[in-house]
């Protein structure tokens, strides 16, 4: 599944029963609901807002998957991880065809005046849904209606399916926002500024003399799919940390009208509702709460496959570290790839592999004038991939390094080996150093996985393109706090217990 956005083709006509006043029963549940939650004042708390991540093959996901053996979950990643990688690679094509980088606007946001603040939400992990995609519970409008949304770092568009929708959509209870049950739901006007910050349909049909001519979008992703309707604005419902319920105003979304593709139309994805675009781009959710919540936003990935499951969160603004932790935390800074404004990047300066220092040239890891090359970190890749000839680099150094049986490739994993009879495989360290200075050394788990029965596998793979760049998954994640600073452009990463954290 790909999440990112690449061109922007279709045509849609306002609905216009979205537009019709509200009944006065709405406004008495509006009112009903202020009295339970209060609106998000920086200045008078100092929680973080807070969303619970679940993984889609985590055992408390409800689009969990059942598979046969481990080869055939593998099997499902590495299709998913393959459909998402291309589909990144190709946003940088799609620009070089176009002979041109992304349009980049100044986001609104970043001008208002809030103080810093933190929200915190809990991540469900989506491996069962087959693109190692985390998913997390999302409530909008007055009084709140719940939906599940793709948490995503590769896309920027927040957006809803909503009533009314056309194509393959849902209609059971529960699977589309309605607009009219919503007293604060407002759609934006085509003319507004906000309105040029998304991608418009072939023909918008704006009229700036309607009062409700609204604005249109077409938000397509890489692997073609899609969301079209009406970009409106809505209040959100958050949890803070400290478990009170809060509200935030004003958040603009898609109320999509339509939407296709492999991403939002297959049986797996059944129970999803739409998109949080957490990305760079000035749409994200991430950069709608700008200084609100401190322009950071973090989370903490456990293992999803560990029984009992665990919880992982999603946390916008300060981090709910202990002091000790937040003292060692390391930082990288962002890097800027002007063909792909909505990726993290992160510049790799150097690899060790058991202390050995390897010899890849710093050019490997650059991002050249063409916008190829480079390093993205994602929430929505499973394994790590590495651009050659680096990858080649580390797969000999861990070769001559692994001293168990070679057995023969699993799926499509260049070295792979027999551990039958070792509680405790010795396997070789892998750290990488990216630039600041910031030494990233994850244990062994994060990247070798359990490919069959005793068989243990390196979780890297090679990518080789004119656009190839290299990718950390959320395996390599795992167990570190990872945030996400863009008020300081940079990533900060600490090494901890999530499920503890």
């Amino acid at each position: 599944m790909m999440l990112h956005c690449i061109l922007f083709q279709s045509q849609m006509q306002p609905t216009m029963y979205l537009l019709r006043p509200l009944f006065l029963f709405a406004l008495l549940l509006a009112a009903a609901a202020a009295a339970s939650a209060k609106n998000y004042n920086p200045h008078h708390s100092k929680d973080s807002l807070r969303l619970k991540l679940v993984h889609k093959n985590s055992l408390n996901s409800p689009l969990r998957k059942t598979f046969s053996s481990p080869e055939e979950h593998l099997a499902n990643i590495i299709h998913e991880d393959s459909v998402r990688v291309h589909g990144m690679q190709r946003v940088i094509e799609q620009q070089h065809s176009r002979g041109r980088a992304f349009q980049t606007f100044s986001s609104i946001w970043e001008q208002s005046a809030y103080h810093k603040k933190e929200f915190k939400a809990p991540v469900i992990s989506g491996a069962s849904a087959g693109s190692g995609q985390y998913f997390v519970d999302f409530y909008i409008g007055t009084p709140p209606q719940k939906f599940m949304l793709i948490a995503d770092t590769g896309s920027d568009l927040l957006w809803v399916r909503c009533s009314g929708c056309k194509g393959k959509c849902l209609r059971k209870p529960g699977s589309a926002f309605f607009a009219r049950r919503s007293s604060s739901f407002m759609p934006v006007h085509c003319y507004a500024p906000v309105c040029e910050l998304v991608p418009p349909p072939t023909d918008p049909s704006c009229n700036r003399t309607r009062v409700h001519s609204s604005c249109m979008y077409d938000y397509i992703y890489a692997d073609l799919s899609d969301s079209s309707g009406i970009f409106s604005r809505e209040t959100a419902t958050l949890n803070t940390s400290s478990g009170e319920s809060t509200r935030i105003t004003n958040v603009a979304f898609g109320c999509g009208m339509k939407s296709s593709g492999p991403s939002f139309t297959g049986p797996t994805f059944a129970g999803v509702h739409g998109v949080l675009g957490l990305g760079k781009g000035p749409i994200s959710f991430t950069s709608q709460l700008g200084k609100l919540v401190g322009n950071r936003f973090s989370y903490c990935l456990v293992d999803y496959t560990i029984s009992p499951p665990q919880t992982s969160y999603l946390v916008l603004g300060q981090p709910p570290l202990r002091r000790s932790l937040m003292k060692s935390m390391s930082y990288t800074p962002f890097l800027r790839n002007r063909f792909a404004e909505t990726f993290y990047y992160v510049g790799i300066k150097q690899v060790f592999v058991e202390g050995v220092l390897l010899p890849i040239l710093p050019r490997v890891w650059s991002i050249d004038a063409q916008g190829n090359g480079g390093t993205v970190i994602d929430s929505g890749t499973t394994l790590t991939y590495i651009v050659e000839p680096a990858y080649q680099i580390i797969l000999a150094a861990f070769r001559k390094t692994v001293l168990y049986p070679r057995v023969r490739s699993v799926q499509s994993f260049d070295l792979c080996f027999n551990v039958s009879g070792i509680a405790r495989p010795q396997l070789p360290k892998l750290t990488i150093v990216f630039m600041g200075n910031a030494r990233f050394d994850p244990p062994p788990s994060n990247y070798f996985i359990n490919a069959a029965d005793d068989v243990e596998c390196l979780a890297l793979q090679g990518v080789s393109s004119p656009s190839a760049f290299s990718i950390l998954g959320n395996l390599l994640q795992q167990n570190f706090f990872i945030m996400y600073d863009r008020e300081f452009s940079r990533l900060g990463f600490v090494h901890t217990d999530c499920s503890s954290s």
